[in-house]
């Protein structure tokens, strides 16, 4: 009687067994004819979608198939990459808003999250301004997701939507400091400014990004960074001098000195950097003085700053041999023989 029962078990199983292996091979094999039908759209469509973008031809068709449209969509996806130019830019956004957007405006209101996040960069690959709307609709949405808010206000800021900036300041949840640096990213100048006006408004996550932005973008906004310093927040303070040593904003001995002695190594370390970018040999002392810093970091970017001034090698070797601190010798010393090598 157990053989019987271990036998039928066996047979079930294996039964299981060849029918998942026959459902897997049909699908992979629907799968390729599907890939490959795709394939032959595209080559179809490319040539005269191609001259249409270039204005060599006018183009007018319908799709056959969802398949045909996710071809073309495909293929537009790609030239909105490849070919710059406003003209061609323009022609493809037309082509796009003609042909697309009631499906992506279907898409934006699917209750798959994975489809309305597929628009959202489709739309913005295909610069659809047209369809600002039905986006801020979905950002109002009670449904809207984290994720997608963070997508959708770097959208707003790309396209120069001037509500963004409200938005950043009450996102319907805290945006983190790498979503802040995308959506500051995408903002003009004119846009930007207007968050400058209201900086004490921001989280901190949005003041650092915005801190760093001006450093990237290498706004000069010395007056500006110079107040930071005065902060209370050591992030800020630390940024601030980050920014300015991007930028190349000067900062006299006076003010620095407050830096370089800060209790805190990362506020010494960009201090001395920025120090470093002037050259300036009335900051020669300070920079000695950090060479016997108790951060390696800082010891080493001090060597660094005065080994760039006109006498620094000089300066160098005399601390190499006479000054009291073994750090600051071991620093030196290391410092001349790595530019003997």
């Amino acid at each position: 009687m157990a053989l019987v029962f271990a036998v039928a078990v066996a047979a079930a199983l294996s039964a299981v067994l060849t029918g998942l292996f026959i459902y897997l091979i049909v699908r992979k094999w629907r799968e390729n004819r599907r890939q490959a039908r795709l394939r032959a759209y595209k080559e179809e469509r490319r040539l005269p979608l191609l001259r249409y973008l270039l204005g060599e031809e006018e183009l007018s068709f319908r799709f056959s198939s969802p398949l045909e449209r996710e071809a073309v969509l495909q293929l537009l996806d790609s030239f909105a990459s490849l070919l710059k130019g406003e003209h061609v830019q323009t022609r493809l956004r037309a082509f796009a808003e003609a042909h697309f957007q009631g499906w992506l405006r279907h898409r934006l209101a699917s209750r798959q999250w994975s489809e309305r996040m597929n628009a959202l960069f489709l739309i913005e690959d295909l610069q659809m301004k047209g369809m600002l709307p039905d986006i801020e609709r979905l950002y109002r949405s009670a449904g809207v997701t984290e994720g997608e808010t963070a997508k959708i206000l770097a959208i707003f800021a790309k396209f120069d939507y001037r509500p963004v900036v409200t938005y950043v300041f009450q996102p319907k949840y805290e945006l983190t400091e790498f979503a802040y640096r995308i959506i500051f990213g995408h903002m003009s100048e004119q846009l930007l400014q207007q968050v400058k006006k209201r900086f004490a408004e921001l989280p901190p996550a949005g003041k650092y990004a915005l801190i760093d932005m001006i450093g990237i973008r290498r706004r000069q906004e010395g007056l500006f960074l110079e107040q930071l310093l005065a902060s209370e927040d050591l992030e800020i303070r630390v940024r601030a001098l980050k920014a300015m040593a991007e930028i190349g904003v000067p900062l006299g001995a006076r003010q620095l000195e407050r830096h370089l002695r800060s209790p805190h190594w990362q506020e010494r370390l960009i201090a001395t950097r920025l120090a470093g970018k002037y050259r300036e040999e009335k900051l020669l002392p300070l920079l000695c003085e950090r060479l016997s810093d108790r951060s390696f970091a800082v010891r080493s970017e001090a060597a660094a700053a005065i080994a760039r001034l006109p006498n620094g090698r000089a300066v160098l070797r005399t601390a190499a041999q006479h000054v009291d601190d073994r750090y600051a010798r071991d620093m030196a010393r290391q410092w001349l023989e790595e530019e003997e090598i």
